[in-house]
């Protein structure tokens, strides 16, 4: 056997080149075994292009084997195409234009580009490299990619690993089962239980590509956004930049935190400001005020805790027994601080407050519905913190039995039910009692209190006060009708009837007997019992109802 060094000549012993021989041997079946599938299709080698130059080795082996058959042992080197290739040992294939190399191997392109490993098959005619060992790492500019085996198509720009691999840039860590990485544009594909944690954030998907240079991340599956200021559900499409925490969501998307959710079948969101923009089927839940929004298309903005809801404007406010219904044009709802809510976070001294919707205005076509109390307006604002909602451009309210209208009507909840009501200029009350007679009350001002069942109990009139009221007899036959002017009046009812009238000055009273009644001696002018327009649950929410059996 000849042996002729290249750096230091020497005679390799009988055993010495067994022994290798061995190694070379065993490494072979294990490459022939690793190379049976090659999912990134390299190209057919064709007819050598460029050969693969030996840089240096401290030996090179020769044998009775074909001559293009080449064996180096010891700081070997290669250059091909702009890649250095290292390693301890190798053989050389002149004929086919590949190589066989073990121990230490290094591919070096460039100036940032390095892949190690322990072993390495490399074809010269279609550039590819397969690189296998305990730990095959791929180093680029600030990039590692860390896993078992790893498939390089130089040609093309490409890496693959089809075992699990670990990412590492910047502060975020990334695992998954297999993916692409694109060396050129940057660009990773992750397929199987993709996991990106980070400081800020964690996303959890089974198909993703992200962009390293742009940091923005395109999911390909479902996936979980989890970080301190809430939770993103997004599905396939939607992208979402790992540095600002901006999102671009396609698809059926949520966004969850302590004090809302927000859904839209599209989805604009910036988690850092908590702030965005949903179309589509929106709905936006205020967790601790049990408010649910839903309509068209949703704006916020978190740094003011405003949002708006356009489009079939839809509120719900209460629990299930006591829901109120509310349906608008469209919804401005207002965020406040909660102070009375304080968190101390576990790693700092610092106070987190919560957030908690203090108002709501509705605007355009307004309608609402609760079990107690019905209306319709043109706009209205519902303070939530005080639990009053303010009624503007001729509202109309009905209570059990009652009808309300002004130009603006101010109603007073308590215990989630109306406690009083105060309507202001043209105000006009109709309350209709077991006879169904309708008893008038008109006035400047009027106050209106109510019991615990919502029914009204106590009207007190101020400024140009009129009344018609059914006098009844205890067995509630009609006596006739009182038509009183007087410019403030208090009046008590008991189901609706007429129990006590107190006039304050001096009141213009007429008593009309039943036999002498006419349509202008029981009704005031502007008398209009409307209570067709009178919404139903089915008219605010725009669906229809079926009521349990």
């Amino acid at each position: 056997m000849l042996t002729i060094g290249l750096k230091n000549i020497r005679i390799l012993s009988f055993m010495h080149t067994n022994r290798f021989l061995l190694v070379v041997l065993i490494s072979l079946l294990c490459s022939i075994v690793s190379f049976a599938q090659k999912p990134l299709n390299p190209p057919e080698p064709s007819a050598p292009k460029s050969r693969i130059i030996l840089l240096r080795a401290d030996s090179l082996v020769g044998t009775k084997e074909p001559v293009d058959v080449r064996r180096f042992i010891g700081n070997v080197a290669f250059q091909h195409k702009g890649a250095i290739l290292y390693c301890q040992t190798a053989i050389q294939y002149e004929m086919t234009n590949t190589l066989e190399a073990f121990g230490d191997i290094r591919i070096v392109q460039g100036d940032t580009l390095t892949v190690t490993g322990d072993t390495l098959y490399y074809d010269g005619n279609t550039r590819f490299a397969r690189v296998l060992g305990r730990k095959v790492v791929l180093t680029d500019s600030k990039v590692t990619l860390t896993t078992r085996i790893m498939e390089y198509d130089i040609q093309r720009n490409r890496a693959y690993y089809p075992v699990r691999g670990v990412i590492v840039q910047d502060s975020s860590t990334l695992r998954s089962e297999k993916g692409y990485y694109n060396t050129r544009s940057k660009i990773f594909n992750y397929k199987e239980n993709v996991e990106i944690v980070n400081p800020k954030y964690t996303i959890t998907t089974d198909s993703l590509q992200y962009n390293a240079r742009t940091k923005i991340a395109l999911f390909k599956a479902p996936t979980l956004i989890k970080s301190k200021d809430g939770d993103i559900a997004a599905n396939s499409g939607s992208t979402y930049n790992t540095q600002t925490q901006q999102s671009n969501f396609k698809g059926r998307s949520k966004v969850v935190n302590e004090n809302y959710t927000l859904v839209g079948d599209t989805l604009q969101f910036d988690q850092k400001t908590e702030s965005g923009v949903a179309k589509g089927n929106v709905e936006m839940v205020s967790i601790k005020d049990k408010v649910i929004m839903t309509g068209h298309r949703a704006i916020r903005d978190g740094k003011t805790g405003f949002t708006k809801i356009m489009g079939n404007a839809i509120m719900r406010n209460g629990s299930e027994r006591d829901t109120l219904y509310m349906r608008a044009d469209t919804l401005y709802a207002y965020e406040m601080m909660d102070t009375d809510s304080t968190k101390a976070s576990a790693k700092k001294d610092t106070v987190k407050r919560e957030k908690k919707m203090e108002k709501l205005i509705a605007q355009g076509n307004v309608q609402i519905y609760r079990i107690d109390m019905q209306s319709k307006s043109d706009s209205l604002l519902y303070d939530l913190k005080d639990s009053v909602i303010h009624f503007f451009t001729k509202p109309i309210l009905w209570n059990p039995k009652n009808q309300s209208e002004a130009d603006t009507i101010h109603v007073y909840m308590k215990n989630g039910k109306v406690n009083r009501m105060f309507l202001v200029n043209q105000g006009f009350v109709i309350a209709k009692d077991t006879s169904t007679n309708f008893n008038q009350i008109k006035g400047r001002k009027i106050s209106a209190l109510f019991n615990e069942q919502t029914r009204l109990e106590q009207v007190i009139v101020e400024g140009n006060g009129q009344s018609i009221y059914y006098a009844l007899d205890d067995k509630n036959k009609l006596i006739g009708v009182n038509h009183v002017e007087c410019s403030r009046m208090n009046i008590r009812f008991k189901e609706n009837q007429v129990k006590r009238i107190t006039f304050i000055g001096k009141p213009d009273s007429k008593l009309v007997p039943p036999k002498e009644l006419t349509n202008s001696a029981n009704r005031l002018d502007g008398f209009s019992w409307r209570e067709s327009e009178k919404p139903t649950k089915e008219d605010v929410l725009g669906i229809k109802i079926v009521e349990k059996q």
